[in-house]
C-alpha cells in the first residue's frame, strides 16, 4: 500500500471523505506519526541497515604542511595538503594551541568555530587535527553493533556514557578502539523565518502547477530541520519563475562567514510530491535564490528530505592511533511519507498497521470511543504478529521461566525460555 492506499483506505472505513486538502494533510501527519514511531520503536530486521564506519588517527603535520590565517576570519587555508570532508566536525588546533570545532571544508580551506582569536598567521606548520566524536549516520535512530572484520576482533562493546563515566576511559589514552561510547546527540536549529516567493515573467517551470519551498542549513555534517514552507502562485504560460528571497544571512555578529551552507528544497504541491534538493547557497550573505527551471531536481533518494532529529554521534576508546574501519549494524530513522506514491518500509502485509492506528485516533478525536477500542485491538493484533516474525531474534531480551525440579533428583531444567515484546 502506498500513501494514497493508506489515506483511501482510513476514508472508506470512516465513510467520511470531504475532499478538503487540509483533512487530508491531517490525516497524512497521523499516518506519519504513528509510521516513524513504531519503526523506531523496536528493531525491526526489515528496518535495519549495514554500513562502514570510519575511524582517524590525529594529523601531525609535516613541514610542508602548513596554514595561513589572516585575522579576523574563521577561514583558515592549507597549503601541501588538501582537507578532506572526514575533517567536518574535527578539533583544529591552531598555531595559538586553541581547539576550534570544524564547521566546512571547501577546497583547501576549513571553517571554524568560534573565529580565529590571536593574530594572523603565514606558512605555519605549527597545527593539528584531532578526532574527538564521530557522527553516526543520518538515518541512524540507533546503532545495534559495531564489528572489527579487518582486524578479526569481532563485535566491539558499545557502552553508554553513565558506564564509562565509572570506569573513566581517559580520552588521552591512544591505540586501537575496542570499545565506542555513546557521546552526544546534537540538533541544529532551523532558519528563523519562511523564505518569500514571488512569481515572476519567464523561465521553464511547469504551467499550472504550485511549487512549495523550504530551507535548510549545513554544518559539521549535519543538516538542521527544514524552515517553514512558503507557497508560490501557480505557475502560468507567461510566469514561469519563482524568485525567494528573505533567506537567512548566516554570517556571525562581526559579518565574518560561518561556512553554514543553505539547502533550498522544492516539491509539487499539486501532486503531492517529496522534498527534493534543488540546490545549496555556500555564500553566507546571499539571501536570495531565482528559481527559473533550468534545474531539474534528482528523485534519487539522497535528494529527499529527511528526518532531521538530534545527530547521535559515539567516541573511541582508546583514541583511535590508527585509520581503521569497522562495521556498523544499526536501526534506521524512516523517512517521512510525503508524496502519494511514497510505501512505508514495511512488509506489506502489515501496512494496515497505519490504517488502524490512525483510525484509533480518528475515531477518538470524534468521540467514537468504541469504534477507537476496536481499531486499538486490531492494530495490537497485527503488531504482535510483526514482532513475532520481524523483530530481531537476538536483540530480544530472553526470560527463562522458573527452575523445575523432577523429583527425588531426577532431573532438574530451566523452563522454556520466552521473548520479550
Amino acid at each position: 500500500m502506498n500513501l494514497k492506499d493508506i489515506v483511501e483506505e482510513v476514508n472508506n472505513l470512516l465513510d467520511y471523505n470531504p475532499d478538503l486538502q487540509p483533512y487530508k494533510d491531517a490525516t497524512v501527519r497521523t499516518v506519519n506519526r504513528h509510521y516513524q514511531e513504531i519503526s523506531t520503536a523496536s528493531p525491526w530486521l526489515f528496518m535495519q541497515n549495514v554500513e562502514d564506519f570510519p575511524v582517524y588517527a590525529a594529523v601531525v603535520p609535516t613541514a610542508t604542511q602548513t596554514v595561513t590565517i589572516t585575522t579576523p576570519t574563521r577561514v583558515v587555508t592549507f597549503s601541501g595538503i588538501t582537507p578532506p570532508l572526514a575533517w567536518e566536525g574535527a578539533l583544529f588546533t591552531g598555531p595559538d594551541s586553541v581547539q576550534y570545532r570544524i564547521r566546512r571544508v571547501v577546497g583547501f580551506s576549513i571553517f571554524i568555530d568560534p573565529a580565529y582569536q590571536s593574530a594572523s598567521v603565514a606558512g605555519s606548520a605549527s597545527w593539528g587535527i584531532s578526532f574527538d566524536r564521530y557522527a553516526l549516520p543520518a538515518d541512524c535512530s540507533e546503532p545495534l553493533g559495531f564489528m572489527d572484520r579487518e582486524n578479526d576482533r569481532g563485535r566491539l562493546l558499545f557502552m553508554d556514557r553513565r558506564r564509562e563515566e565509572e570506569l573513566y576511559l581517559n580520552a588521552d589514552d591512544g591505540g586501537h578502539v575496542f570499545i565506542l561510547i555513546e557521546d552526544l546527540h546534537i540538533s541544529d536549529r532551523p532558519p528563523e523565518y519562511a523564505p518569500t516567493a514571488v512569481l515572476s515573467a519567464g523561465g521553464t517551470l511547469p504551467i499550472g502547477v504550485e511549487f512549495e519551498y523550504c530551507s535548510t542549513f549545513t554544518l559539521e555534517g549535519r543538516e538542521s530541520p527544514p524552515s517553514i514552507p512558503v507557497t508560490a502562485a501557480k505557475t502560468t504560460a507567461g510566469n514561469r519563475t519563482v524568485t525567494l528571497s528573505n533567506l537567512e544571512d548566516t554570517r556571525d555578529p562581526s559579518l565574518l562567514a560561518t561556512g553554514i551552507n543553505k539547502n533550498i528544497y522544492r516539491r509539487n504541491k499539486n501532486g503531492n510530491g517529496r522534498w527534493l534538493f534543488l540546490a545549496v547557497i555556500s555564500s553566507a550573505a546571499t539571501t536570495t535564490y531565482v528559481d527559473d527551471g533550468s534545474v531539474t531536481p534528482s528523485v534519487y533518494e539522497t535528494n529527499v528530505l529527511s528526518p532531521q532529529e538530534p545527530r547521535q554521534h559515539v567516541r573511541g576508546y582508546y583514541t583511535s592511533g590508527f585509520d581503521e574501519k569497522f562495521e556498523l549494524r544499526y536501526l534506521r530513522k524512516p523517512r517521512r511519507l510525503q508524496a502519494d506514491s511514497d510505501v512505508p518500509l514495511w512488509p506489506e502485509q502489515y501496512h494496515v498497521l497505519l490504517v488502524y492506528r490512525t483510525l484509533q485516533d480518528a475515531c477518538m478525536q470524534s468521540g467514537m470511543t468504541g469504534q477507537s477500542t476496536m481499531y486499538e485491538r486490531r492494530a495490537n493484533e497485527v503488531l504482535q504478529r510483526m514482532k513475532g516474525k520481524w523483530l530481531a531474534r537476538s536483540d530480544k531480551n530472553i526470560i527463562r521461566q522458573g527452575f523445575t525440579y523432577g523429583g527425588s533428583g531426577a532431573f532438574e531444567r530451566w523452563g522454556n525460555p520466552s521473548k520479550t515484546g
